[in-house]
């Protein structure tokens, strides 16, 4: 996978030690990576994505 889907993988992973579950709050911190709608975007496209 692309280095901006690692990062990314990386980032979520990393918000869920502050917020452990996909709220508002979550995703204002994970949106916090420039290349998150990208990278979710790329992770749909090949079935890994919600």
């Amino acid at each position: 996978m692309p280095k901006f889907v690692h990062d990314y993988v990386l980032m979520h992973e990393l918000a869920h030690l502050r917020v452990p579950k996909h709220g508002s709050e979550f995703w204002k911190l994970v949106n916090r990576y420039p290349k998150t709608e990208r990278a979710r975007g790329y992770l749909m496209a090949i079935g890994m994505g919600d």
